[in-house]
């Protein structure tokens, strides 16, 4: 099975808004949607997991029928963290462990069909992927594209979807729990992960110019 966790249980303290970033209404959808209806759409992905804080459970409860988003099963508490969210998610999915997980960041909503199944196909052949760029590609527009890491002595940008064997992470994520990372490839040796190009607009919206950037680019593509 292909799995989908998409992670956002975090405040988005870096935009000035009410709400957290990730349910901010573009065009009258809420930016995490954008996310997952990409999964939902994809063909290769069998099942979407949400992991969101506590408050908002209700709210993401009602994405399912209001957006027709049918291929959501679970939606989970997070944590204080990014990487306990991780963690919560990857131990309240009962999968085999040679499951392909993809790991998604819900505040990148431009990601792309390409980058799904790129994620999805380099699993045949190797236990984790992870899309990456060149930092001279970095979008003077954007604020964070990723975090950087040097790979065959060029500056990257680590982006999401992070692919895995289920087994794998799962039990990278239990045993490094109180191990502080910033993304769930720093839990497994960089030799095993295959890097593949990523795309430059999957970026992380992080703060309110990256927000207007979003907009403008949603807005563009109706034109």
């Amino acid at each position: 099975m292909n799995i989908a966790l998409i992670v956002f249980a975090g405040s988005g303290s870096r935009i000035h808004s009410d709400i957290p970033k990730q349910f901010i209404k573009i065009k009258d959808l809420e930016m995490v949607v954008y996310s997952i209806k990409k999964f939902n759409e994809n063909p290769h992905i069998d099942e979407i997991n949400l992991v969101t804080s506590k408050e908002f459970i209700p709210y993401v409860e009602c994405f399912k029928e209001k957006y027709s988003l049918d291929k959501i099963n679970k939606i989970i508490q997070g944590g204080e963290t990014r990487q306990e969210s991780v963690r919560r998610g990857l131990e309240a999915l009962e999968l085999h462990e040679k499951d392909k997980i993809l790991i998604h960041d819900g505040d990148r909503p431009l990601i792309s069909h390409a980058i799904i199944n790129q994620a999805i196909d380099c699993l045949d052949e190797y236990d984790v992927a992870c899309p990456v760029i060149l930092v001279e590609d970095q979008i003077p527009e954007i604020s964070n594209l990723g975090r950087r890491y040097v790979l065959e002595g060029k500056e990257v940008h680590i982006q999401t979807p992070q692919s895995f064997r289920f087994g794998l992470i799962k039990d990278k994520h239990i045993v490094s729990k109180k191990v502080p990372v910033n993304d769930d490839i720093s839990l497994v040796d960089a030799s095993i992960v295959k890097f593949y190009p990523g795309d430059r607009l999957n970026f992380k919206v992080t703060t309110d110019e990256d927000l207007k950037y979003l907009q403008k680019l949603l807005e563009e593509k109706d034109e």
